[in-house]
Parts: structure tokens; C-alpha cells; sequence
């Protein structure tokens, strides 16, 4: 049985595309990514994924980075130094909180307002990729009978088997 990574290496283009816009809005960041395949392992769909972005002008990443969500939304008594960040350098806190607290984010959002915006725009990138990152594991390691993505589907409906 091929792998869930099989069957995104083998997807229809415009399938793999519209699948992977779920990860990352950029329809160009979809395209160019799945112009790379195939891909040998999930890590270099993550690499190859972060030098996409990094690729990105700053036009094209600023809207991404309103779908990473909002540290106010998870601690609500951030928010105003989040707002308070976003007024002076200009865009939204971008931070991949994947396994960090509260005091450890309260510690990046306060280190990183004092940063120049040139600094900051490549930081948000930088997060934006492994917010990214952890997208695209949820999609190529998806477990069986979750809904998945239309190259993950066998003829006939039925669902390949994650690993």
C-alpha cells in the first residue's frame, strides 16, 4: 500500500495544488512546491516548503500572516503587548506557540519589539514556515479514515491507510 507521501508525489498537479493551499494560502507557494516533486521523505517537503516562502515577497506573506492565529486568542492578557508590538513594527506577532507557555511567549513578544521591522518581516517568516510546517504533516500523516485530501483518496473512495 503507498504511503500517504506516495500519493502526493503521484497526485494529479492541480489536486496536490488545491490540497496544499489548505497548509499555506499562497496559491504560488502551492504551485511551486508541488513543481519540486517527487519527494523523498515529509523533511524535505518541509524544506522545500520553507524556501518557497522565504522566496515570497513581502506583499504575498503579509496576508499569510493573518492565518496564523493570534497569541491574545489563546492567553486574551497578551494582547496588548501583542497589539503593542503590531503598531510599531507594522504586522501581526507571527509565532509558531506549538509546545510553548505563556511566560516563554510573553519572553519572545517582548524580545522581539524591540527589533528592527527588516528583522522582524524575516522572523515571521521564519515562523510562518514552521506554522506551515506543522500543517503539512497533519495533511501527509493524516491517519486513516480522517477526512483527507483528494490525492489521498484510492479509486472507488476508499481511504489508504496513513503511517
Amino acid at each position: 500500500m503507498p504511503s500517504l507521501l506516495d500519493l502526493l508525489n503521484g497526485a494529479a498537479e492541480a489536486a496536490a495544488v488545491a490540497d496544499l493551499s489548505r497548509c499555506c494560502g499562497s496559491a504560488r507557494w502551492a504551485r511551486e512546491v508541488v513543481a519540486q516533486r517527487p519527494f523523498r521523505s515529509l523533511g524535505e517537503v518541509e524544506e522545500v516548503s520553507a524556501a518557497v516562502l522565504a522566496t515570497l515577497d513581502w506583499a504575498e506573506v503579509l496576508p499569510l500572516l493573518d492565518q496564523v492565529p493570534r497569541v491574545r486568542e489563546r492567553w486574551p492578557d497578551l494582547g496588548r503587548a501583542e497589539l503593542i508590538y503590531e503598531q510599531r513594527v507594522g504586522h501581526p506577532f507571527t509565532l509558531c506557540a506549538a509546545g510553548l507557555g505563556r511566560d516563554e511567549v510573553l519572553a519572545l513578544l517582548r524580545h522581539r519589539s524591540g527589533n528592527d521591522r527588516a528583522v522582524e518581516r524575516a522572523a515571521a517568516v521564519g515562523e510562518l514556515a514552521r506554522v506551515v510546517a506543522i500543517r503539512l504533516r497533519g495533511l501527509v500523516l493524516r491517519p486513516a479514515g480522517v477526512e483527507c485530501p483528494q490525492w489521498h483518496r484510492r479509486p472507488g473512495g476508499d481511504l489508504p491507510r496513513g503511517r
